[in-house]
């Protein structure tokens, strides 16, 4: 209905420069006056015309806002915006639009990589290697990726994909790991490594526990998974049983030891402190070297810590692996996944800076 009006109105608008020709009006006439016609009524006419069109298109484009006020991110990172979305990125960082899709460059150094950008600002083609100008608009002619050389500023709609370090970030796929948790990098560490998955396609389970079994595993992985034969090291962990050729490993090793009796326990829960005590074996055991030291005085349940784990707990909150909360170590309680994701996480950047 609103788009009939606004074409009644234009085609009012278009008719009245007829009107001055049809309306041969004279200085005699005694009513309307050819001059007062063109000058004065013909004037208010355009104006009120004009304000009502004015009016009722920004009704509808107020309403196809309100519409497009909205966008979708899909699981292989695409973000679906029918409006533009702002965003922020550093060196070295990618934006990839698909064909048809729109960028405003805000601020920052950046260049086409690969495809065409065209510059709706200036009217000109943008090919690889060309840079982009803060304040331009860009429409891609074909799909096209953006490289950010410092930190940048821009928006997007359309079709498009964020990637650092010149790498796709892709979301994780579960749905209890948001973005924003302070574990969040950590599953993402974990998993993009291979060392343990979620517990189905779309849960990771965070506040989940530990096992034994799966720790063994998890620092077999961490490892490479070198080929080892079955020996019979401990009297529940049987040949053939996905657990097996981890905790074997770490036995022989001397990452692990068992519970006693000859047994290892692989479905007992992990403690914080066991996790410590098998991080520190792993490290002596390929070499790294120890050192560095934190003082448990500082944790109102230092006394909690046992004897045979002292060591190892001091070594892990001196190097920023094993992390407190509210001034307590909580050696004894049991490993979650997202905890034991983080250690692992630090752990790896620890070896790394060797």
């Amino acid at each position: 209905m609103k788009k009939k009006l606004i074409a009644g109105a234009l085609a009012a608008l278009a008719l009245m420069g007829c009107i001055t020709v049809v309306w041969a009006g004279s200085q005699s006439d005694p009513l309307v006056s050819l001059s007062y016609l063109n000058g004065a009524w013909l004037t208010d006419l355009k104006a009120y015309i004009t304000q009502w069109v004015a009016q009722d298109t920004q009704y509808i484009y107020n309403e196809a806002v309100d519409k497009a006020e909205q966008s979708s991110t899909t699981a292989d990172g695409w973000t679906v915006s029918s409006s533009f979305k702002a965003g922020q990125g550093q060196s070295g960082d990618t934006i990839t639009l698909t064909t048809g899709s729109g960028l405003i460059w805000t601020s920052g150094a950046g260049a086409v990589s690969s495809g065409v950008l065209v510059d709706a600002t200036t009217g000109t083609e943008l090919s690889p290697g060309s840079g982009l100008a803060a304040g331009h608009r860009y429409l891609a002619a074909a799909d096209t990726v953006v490289t950010a050389s410092q930190n940048v500023q821009w928006m997007a709609e359309g079709k498009w994909r964020l990637g650092t370090g010149g790498a796709v970030v892709t979301p994780l796929p579960f749905t209890d790991v948001p973005a924003g948790q302070w574990y969040y990098d950590d599953v993402r560490f974990v998993v993009e490594n291979g060392l343990f998955q979620g517990v189905s396609d779309t849960l990771f389970r965070p506040a989940g526990t530990m096992q034994r079994g799966m720790t063994t595993t998890v620092l077999h992985r961490l490892a490479g998974e070198p080929p080892t034969a079955y020996s019979p090291v401990f009297t529940d962990i049987p040949s053939g049983q996905w657990y097996t050729q981890g905790t074997i490993w770490c036995a022989q090793m001397g990452i692990v030891n068992g519970v006693g009796d000859g047994r290892f326990a692989p479905a007992q829960v992990v403690t914080r402190q066991q996790i410590a005590v098998m991080l520190y074996n792993y490290a002596v055991k390929t070499g790294q070297i120890i050192g560095q030291r934190g003082d448990l005085t500082a944790f109102s349940d230092a006394g909690s810590v046992a004897v045979w784990a002292r060591d190892a707990v001091s070594w892990a909150v001196g190097v920023g692996i094993l992390n407190g909360s509210g001034g307590k170590l909580f050696p004894e309680d049991g490993a979650q996944r997202a905890q034991v994701a983080a250690m692992l996480h630090r752990f790896q950047d620890w070896m790394d800076a060797q």
